[in-house]
């Protein structure tokens, strides 16, 4: 098999030169690697106790424990509730108790309450899955409390940190002991849009936390939540996150190296040589030795770092109050304590020079942007140089030891920025429009404010001979001068019509459109001139894969570019599902629950990452550390399932498990790199 596919993948990339010089998103930007022999086989399984923790609501008996609940990512699925009981003050009297506290268990009487839990079918919900006991007990008045009881068995002793938050007073008993007690209201997140905002703000003011020290068997686990003593908030809920202890031992499979990166980023790392590139948040290059996986040099990419040195020595504040703290900044290796320079840095820039230094990111993109990020643009290389464009509007060119050679601002509001591309001696990047900057100086040579949405990366390519890029939406941009040879359909339109960049290959461009549901391939062979008229042939699904079991309607949307191999075209949508195609036939091979449950909210979805082709395998992957390995083919079949399941101290009631796979994955042809948002994982033989 791999003869025949090599032969055909031959075929298919003899005309597209542009990519085999350079590299950039998804390594390739076709997500190909046919040649690839990496391993099948690989995790990183925590030896803590949450994957073995049980849960239930009722009263053990016997042998329940192999039938009772696993925590949903950390979250108890089911309590036993009782309340409200009326305080005469819910902060004097909170201690106050109605019952044993110490040895009380629920019985009967008892209200069942089903929690709620990060949905991975639910796209955009902005609030924290909080268990509301005023809902649950059918009463809300000021200074009452009620109670929430759980139980949990673990096979052998063992320790969980709990983060908890909660919109009055708290207090948790474990097996009868106090844990944890705050009469007072204690919010710090309390929203997924906050996760923008607290990242904006450099803050990392953490929840409530605390230890719990299960012993073997069941355990008994008592919430008390309070409401207010006075007028004014209206809750009485919490959310008690659990997983393992950050300091937890692992056992692994073909884990070659882990690096610890600064700062987190859904770009893709590329390979250029011996070294690896790749972004941190929110504005940091690093170059990694990929044998190694050693820092070797790293460079920020800014907006103080486009002013130059002559116009910062015009103004000495800057020497005076920011380059001691960038200096501190780059010897600091604590994750957590890099956040703290970072705001004051912030801060003393924005005393210096507030408007050349604050960025408009209100409404949307206040609550968006320090999720999805500046650094969301993947570097590009031509082997000799690497090229930066960030969410700041900032372009930037390097060579390979560290030297920049050039830095640009470019005017204009901050927005989301796409994956550059490196085409005809041109830098195109896109933020709001497309713009070409000479490569060799970064200085603007055109502009093309026609094309003005763009999604996670232009792409380069030389099509009918010409050097073009081809935009998210499958517009033909001759790299020359920006002027725009084909349009997808007759305008640019402002309606969303999906997230993925197309693939090139060979004279012939495959783009995806309204998710995974329509695919149009755009044959440029035969074009010539100034006004392009490709030959276009339009697939799309059947209208099942777009209905639910109950007859509506859900947009099958996918982040992830399209893979073509083999005259079929694969894909996954953000909701975990594979689908693959005939463009022969015409016909849909499978769509394919993967059941690979992701983290999902107003921040985050499950399924994010390109497919791959790594070798004879298809890999798909979540934002949760599980990959699949698939055979291509007119059928679903799983050869591997792998996962990476590294825990991460976070400072709010988040799933430990770190995020992986927003970054698609990339192979020097024998390891394969993984990008988290702590780690850079390279996966090879032990």
């Amino acid at each position: 098999m791999r003869a025949n596919l090599t032969f055909w993948l031959m075929i298919c990339t003899a005309g597209f030169t542009t990519a085999n010089d350079t590299v950039g998103w998804r390594g390739n930007w076709t997500g190909l690697w046919p040649d690839a022999k990496t391993p099948i086989h690989w995790h990183r399984t925590p030896k803590g106790v949450q994957a073995k923790v049980r849960t239930q609501a009722d009263r053990p008996t016997s042998g329940d424990e192999k039938t009772a609940a696993a925590l949903s990512m950390g979250l108890i699925p089911q309590w036993r509730v009782r309340g409200p009981v009326a305080l005469r003050d819910s902060i004097k009297d909170f201690d106050e108790a109605p019952f044993d506290e110490i040895s009380v268990e629920p019985t009967p009487a008892w209200e069942k309450l089903t929690a709620p839990f990060d949905d991975p079918d639910v796209f955009g919900t902005a609030l924290l899955p909080f268990v509301d006991l005023a809902k649950a007990t059918g009463s809300f008045k000021i200074n009452q409390v009620s109670y929430a009881h759980a139980y949990l068995h673990v096979p052998e002793d063992g320790t969980l940190r709990a983060i908890v938050e909660h919109t009055f007073g708290m207090k948790v008993w474990l097996n009868g002991k106090v844990v944890y007690r705050e009469p007072q209201r204690q919010e710090i997140l309390s929203t997924y849009p906050n996760l923008s905002r607290l990242e904006l703000a450099n803050s990392r003011t953490s929840s409530p936390r605390f230890e719990l020290h299960l012993k073997k068997g069941w355990n008994r686990l008592l919430v008390k939540v309070s409401t207010a003593n006075k007028e004014g908030f209206k809750q009485q809920q919490f959310i008690m996150r659990l997983m393992d202890l950050p300091k937890v031992g692992y056992d692994q499979k073909n884990i070659a190296w882990m690096t610890e990166l600064p700062g987190r980023s859904s770009s893709t790392p590329i390979l250029v040589g011996e070294r690896i590139f790749l972004m941190a948040e929110p504005d940091e290059l690093l170059c990694i030795d990929r044998k190694s996986g050693k820092v070797q040099w790293s460079a920020y990419v800014n907006l103080y770092e486009a002013l130059g040195l002559d116009e910062r020595a015009l103004t000495p504040a800057y020497a005076e109050m920011v380059d001691p703290l960038i200096a501190k900044l780059r010897k600091e290796t604590d994750y957590e304590k890099r956040f703290a320079w970072r705001k004051q840095i912030k801060d003393a820039l924005q005393m210096i020079d507030a408007k050349r230094f604050t960025l408009t990111l209100d409404g949307h993109y206040e609550s968006h942007f320090g999720i999805v990020g500046f650094t969301v643009p993947t570097p590009v290389s031509d082997g000799k140089f690497v090229y930066v464009w960030s969410g700041m509007g900032v372009a930037a060119c390097f060579d390979l030891a560290g030297k920049r050679q050039w830095i640009t601002r470019l005017p204009g509001e901050p927005g989301y920025a796409s994956s550059p591309a490196l085409v005809d001696g041109k830098l195109i990047v896109f933020m709001n429009r497309l713009i070409g900057l000479d490569a060799r100086t970064g200085t603007v040579v055109w502009q093309q404010k026609k094309i003005a949405h763009n999604v996670a990366a232009v792409v380069p390519a030389k099509l009918a001979d010409t050097p073009v890029v081809v935009t998210q939406r499958g517009h033909i941009v001759r790299a020359k001068d920006g002027h725009i040879l084909w349009l997808r359909g007759r305008d640019e339109g402002s309606g969303d019509t999906g997230w993925a960049p197309p693939v090139v290959l060979g004279n012939i461009i495959y783009a995806l459109k309204y998710g995974v549901t329509n695919l149009s391939k755009i044959d440029c062979s035969a074009c010539t001139g100034d006004d392009w008229q490709p030959k276009v042939e339009n697939f799309s699904l059947p209208d099942k894969v777009s209905r639910k079991p109950n007859g509506g309607w859900i947009d099958r949307w996918t982040a992830g570019g399209p893979l073509i191999v083999n005259d079929a075209v694969y894909s996954i949508d953000i909701w975990r599902n594979a689908f693959a195609f005939d463009l022969k036939t015409k016909k849909m091979h499978y769509q394919q629950d993967t059941a690979m449950g992701g983290f999902f909210h107003y921040n985050a979805v499950s399924v994010a990452a390109s497919p791959a082709l790594l070798g004879e395998h298809i890999m798909v992957q979540n934002n949760q550390g599980t990959a699949l390995l698939l055979k291509p083919g007119a059928n679903y079949e799983v050869i591997a399932k792998n996962h990476i399941g590294t825990v991460l101290d976070r400072p709010w009631p988040l799933p430990g498990q770190e995020i992986i796979g927003y970054a698609p994955p990339i192979t020097d042809g024998r390891r394969l790199y993984l990008r988290g948002e702590r780690y850079l994982y390279c996966i090879g033989a032990d």
